[in-house]
């Protein structure tokens, strides 16, 4: 079995310019802090761990849980905001629903999604992009603050028992392929945030992708 897993904004939905901003509003709401989005410079990548990081630094310890479930409410609701802004719709990474429905129809091929977002937005935005937010497994920050545990535990919802014998995840960002490396699963990048060897633009193009992984293009037995 050959595992495809794939983050969300950035690789497969077109969102992390306002998802960022919208973050950080959404923490200096709550706690009235400017933080520093740079997110290559915290230690865990997630919407939990970079928020826990702020806690830490700001020693509100004792106050994590509430300052947590404020801090997604408050996130959730300017996300919603901004759909509606926006008539419900996001544009996704060019050609990645149809990569998402080619992988899905292969045999030996699973695929799920490992997204370091909390679940309920990132829920929200592969609606909006029209990803079929409902058909594929997910992990997110939700179920972990650490990338590297959100991307196993994604393995394991989209495997169901069975095993890989080769694993791939699609990022944008140096915290995907640092993950990648951690894991030792194979790592393709989407844009051109991180370099790396197999590096693509997007998805509009399966055939070069396609051979990267080990798989067949259309019409090839």
């Amino acid at each position: 079995m050959h595992l495809i897993l794939f983050d969300i904004d950035g690789t497969l939905v077109d969102s992390q310019e306002f998802d960022s901003e919208l973050f950080v509003r959404a923490v200096r709401t709550v706690l009235g802090i400017d933080v520093d989005d740079d997110w290559s410079t915290y230690l865990n990548v997630t919407d939990g761990g970079i928020l826990d990081e702020i806690i830490d630094g700001a020693g509100l310890g004792s106050d994590r849980t509430r300052i947590h479930r404020a801090v997604k409410d408050t996130f959730a609701g300017l996300v919603v905001e901004y759909l509606d802004g926006q008539g419900g719709v996001l544009p996704e990474i060019p050609g990645a629903g149809a990569f998402l429905v080619e992988l899905s129809s292969r045999p030996g091929v699973a695929v799920g999604l490992a997204t370091g977002g909390w679940e309920e937005t990132a829920r929200m935005k592969l609606k909006a992009a029209r990803l079929g937010a409902n058909e594929l497994c997910l992990a997110s920050g939700s179920d972990a603050l650490a990338r590297v545990e959100i991307m196993q535990i994604a393995a394991r919802r989209a495997l169901n028992g069975a095993t890989a014998g080769r694993t791939t995840y699609f990022g944008d960002g140096v915290w995907d392929k640092r993950a990648s490396e951690k894991l030792r699963y194979q790592f393709i990048a989407i844009g051109d945030n991180v370099e790396h060897p197999s590096q693509f633009a997007d998805f509009r193009d399966p055939a070069p992708i396609l051979e990267v992984l080990g798989l067949p293009t259309c019409g090839e037995p």
